[in-house]
């Protein structure tokens, strides 16, 4: 047996008040795999002791994650040196060999313009063979001081003897090069596949962006790593997750990351869980095999099956019943403004701008932000819209139609597989509501049929058409999002019709409707440090911790609840809400320990989990941030999962 002693324990179980109050357990007693007992150190060595013949005679330990021999008992002690402990945080929203990738390929995540952006892109490939791909992510037009698409031109005179690939930062935009789109076979003559496009510019040429679906036609061209070389990337980032306190992650990455993982357990190297969710191409196989929702193992638990149906807001591809601006309509003020620009000095334009951005306004959207050129795409056009908007309104990219949708859910239920759909804009999130519950019937008729539940999801649910909100608990339906998309969205906030009220990001109202919601952090989309990811559910305003940029503060939600949405909501997701989730006896030994306490803080006068006069139990916005800044910069000491210390600082 083990003893994690000397700590904080914040079990976050149900039937426990050490959540809620300043007085915590400071052990948990670990037999194998599982958690014995969660109390004192002398609770715990009596219940210990009544499993041995022998009497105890105590050691010291010293020093975070020392580990000391009990004499007379079987047990190792490991001192947490005064330090918090709190259940294993799982990702719930995890691509994990694009995490990898993106840690070997180019990041353009914080190049500051197009230029900077294309240099950057021509010093990698100057260093690599004549002929290989570039390949790269993270580029966010919207954040680049002339805010202004790429284009294929630009790349084939820096880069003329490499076919290039740069996914945008949502990984729902690639920007290629002549090059890639010869090697793809496309051409101005190309038709747009269903669900994808090619942008053109005003004359018909391509641009070299390549939104959706359509990306698959180039992508499938690009080398992937070998076996080994992606084994060898999954077990780097694994170590990097449990350095940051994940225990377990849902991955719906493909299968290659499906192999990876394998190939890991193997080895015996597979230190974090993950409950692994198919796509599409894996589902006749999966169907054949009698792959089933809630089978597999320890280390790899099966999950369910992810469809990919609506687009980003990054890409203004996201599927809103609203259009996104149009960009003509910036046109002439933006000519009459550069005019006056042009006059003046460069450095005193750089200081007005900056003294704009720093006295921007209360949601969150700075005005340098807002008055950035935008430009947008045709998309898929609701029929509704046809006689009174626009031919070219840019609504987003329905990649499938609500039938289509949700035939291809029927035939995943039907099977033993749940289903998890993307869907970001509120027409999205309002046509997959559609598809569950339409489907209500077949999944009952599967659950009881496999004995299992089938849990089905919302991928994003970023925005939400107000009475869809209640729908979620209606439907059972669980809503999987990631709180640092809303601050990483800051920026583009301004593309949503404020006219139509939707609930933005909206995890309190969620839970209040008594709908299930779980955390992830859609890496590598965003980075997957789940504190981070609290932070951004506190305070709703920039990592920085500037709080004149908080969006909609009554959406805040407090640390307790944050944190429990990435622990109990993610094992509720994966249906192992009887086994992961909370501490107590019983229940799986993932637990981590860390040197911030969430529960506690200087100008907390009562934990509120669900408070939107916005200052969840703090006596002021300086209290809340300070508290949700050091949660933020959380360092972890320890990670254990199945009873084992997997990471030690």
């Amino acid at each position: 047996m083990r003893l994690f002693s000397n700590a904080v324990v914040r079990s976050f179980d149900p039937a426990a008040p050490d959540t809620t109050s300043a007085v915590a357990p400071d052990s948990i007693l670990v037999n194998g795999e599982k958690i014995v007992a969660v109390g004192t150190r002398a609770e715990l060595l009596d219940i210990a002791a009544t499993e041995s013949s022998t009497t105890a005679a105590l050691a010291s330990a010293g020093g975070i994650g020392a580990t000391t021999v009990i004499p007379g008992l079987e047990i190792e002690e490991i001192d947490c040196a005064g330090q918090g402990i709190l259940p294993g945080l799982v990702d719930a929203h995890m691509h994990s060999v694009h995490y990898a990738d993106s840690l070997t390929d180019l990041d353009l995540s914080n190049v500051r313009s197009l230029a900077e952006a294309v240099e950057a892109i021509r010093e990698r490939a100057s260093q690599m063979p004549f002929g290989e791909w570039v390949v790269g992510s993270g580029w966010d037009l919207n954040k680049w001081d002339d805010p202004r698409y790429p284009d294929r031109q630009l790349l084939d005179q820096a880069v003329p003897d490499h076919p290039v690939a740069m996914w945008s930062v949502d990984l729902h935009t690639l920007w290629t090069n002549a090059h890639g789109l010869e090697i793809g076979c496309i051409d101005d003559l190309t038709a747009d596949p269903f669900g994808g496009e090619f942008v053109r510019d005003d004359e018909g040429w391509l641009t070299g962006l390549v939104r959706e679906d359509a990306t698959d036609l180039v992508a499938r061209y690009i080398p992937e790593p070998t076996r080994e070389e992606q084994v060898e990337r999954l077990d780097r980032t694994q170590k990097l997750f449990l350095s940051q306190g994940l225990t377990g992650i849902h991955d719906f990455d493909s299968i290659a990351s499906t192999l990876g993982w394998y190939d890991l357990r193997e080895a015996d190297q597979q230190h974090i869980r993950v409950t692994k969710y198919l796509r599409g191409p894996e589902v006749p196989w999966a169907i054949e095999t009698g792959w089933h929702t809630g089978d597999g193992d320890d280390c790899m638990h099966r999950g369910g099956r992810k469809r990919a149906a609506y687009g980003a807001l990054g890409s203004h591809t996201s599927h809103m019943s609203s259009p996104f601006p149009d960009p003509n309509a910036h046109d002439d003020a933006h000519d009459s403004e550069r005019d006056v620009e042009a006059e003046q000095d460069a450095e005193a334009v750089e200081t007005t701008d900056r003294e704009r951005d720093d006295a921007s306004g209360d949601l969150g959207v700075s005005a340098e932000a807002s008055e950035q050129e935008y430009y947008t795409y045709p998309g898929s056009l609701p029929e509704e819209a046809l006689s009174t908007e626009a031919v070219d309104a840019n609504y987003g990219i329905a990649q499938m139609s609500e039938d289509d949708l949700f035939d291809n859910a029927r035939l995943a239920t039907e099977a033993g597989i749940s289903v998890a759909i993307h869907a970001i804009g509120d027409q999205a999130n309002h046509h997959v509501l559609n598809v569950f519950e339409r489907l209500r019937e077949t999944t009952k008729d599967a659950e009881e049929r496999f004995e299992r539940p089938l849990r089905h999801r919302v991928e994003h649910a970023q925005f939400i058409q107000p009475d869809d909100v209640a729908r979620f608990a209606e439907l059972d339906v669980i809503a999987s999002m990631q709180p640092r998309h809303c601050i990483s969205d800051l920026h583009l906030l301004h593309l949503i019709d404020e006219s139509a009220q939707l609930a933005a990001y909206a995890w309190p109202d969620l839970l209040s409707a008594g709908a299930h919601v779980a955390f992830g952090s859609d890496g590598p989309v965003e980075p997957a440090n789940p504190f981070a990811a609290i932070y951004a559910a506190m305070t709703r305003a920039n990592i920085s911790g500037d709080t004149t940029t908080s969006f909609q503060p009554r959406r805040r939600l407090s640390a307790t609840e944050a944190i429990r949405q990435h622990t109990f909501g993610p094992a509720y997701a994966a249906g192992l809400d009887d086994r992961r989730g909370y501490l107590a006896p019983g229940m799986d030994a993932d637990f981590i320990v860390v040197d911030t306490d969430p529960c506690t803080a200087e100008g907390l006068t009562e934990l509120t989990t669900l408070d939107h006069d916005g200052l969840l139990g703090y006596e002021s916005e300086e209290a809340l941030f300070a508290h949700a800044e050091a949660i933020r910069d959380t360092t972890v000491a320890l990670t254990v999962v199945g009873g084992q210390v997997k990471y030690q600082a």
